[in-house]
């Protein structure tokens, strides 16, 4: 969980490295608008895995942002600055504003609960949970990788190879678990930033981030 001032401090470090973005074209001024005027900020990463917490998608793309510098630096890729600022920062762009907060009943196991299992004696308490909008609720254009990639190129002109690793930033698993994966390793042979991109992503959701049991 993120406390209010972490979630503060990273909004504004994000916002940061956005507006030290040099893209000609790049409409910076309105997509942070576009940000703030969203949930981005306090949004989850998740429903139920990685981050799924108030502010959760905001820590991920910076912790995608600081793996992708990392590979970058260690393999020597070259990798222009940002190249690696566009897309990790907004490869989940179209999680914005997907996501609603509900209320679940959950077991909180302690000593002297009114109620026992084989895991011990508990009680059950009323948490706050996330889900995904309605869909009449939400933005719909096609997968999550190929909205995030076309909401994105409306404030922001991308190389074909950015928008190719955001296209492809889950490697065929996940949203969009149909392609083919010979297609799939072939990005990842011709594009470092793909490549770069997709293992960022994955470093932060399974060993960076928090996830829900």
């Amino acid at each position: 969980m993120l406390m209010d001032l972490q979630i503060e401090a990273n909004k504004s470090r994000f916002i940061e490295l956005v507006k030290s973005i040099e893209r000609e074209g790049f409409m910076k001024e309105e997509i942070i608008k576009k940000l703030e005027n969203s949930d981005f900020f306090y949004a989850p990463a998740s429903t139920k895995y990685h981050n799924s917490f108030k502010g959760g998608l905001c820590q991920h793309c910076l912790n995608v942002y600081d793996n992708f510098v990392k590979l970058n630096e260690v393999k020597s890729a070259n990798i222009p600055a940002d190249t690696i600022k566009i897309l990790a920062l907004f490869h989940d762009f179209s999680k914005m504003n997907l996501y609603e907060i509900y209320f679940q009943n959950k077991k909180q196991y302690r000593a002297g609960g009114s109620k026992r299992d084989e895991g011990g004696t508990f009680d059950w308490i009323t948490v706050e949970a996330y889900k995904t909008r309605d869909l009449k609720d939400r933005f719909l254009f096609s997968t999550h990788e190929q909205t995030s990639e076309f909401m994105l190129r409306s404030y922001c002109p991308l190389t074909y190879q950015e928008s190719i690793a955001i296209l492809h930033h889950h490697g065929g698993m996940g949203y969009d678990s149909t392609k083919d994966m010979g297609v799939v390793a072939n990005v990842f042979d011709r594009y470092p930033e793909a490549l770069f991109l997709h293992i960022a992503d994955q470093i932060a959701a399974s060993f960076d981030e928090e996830v829900s049991e």
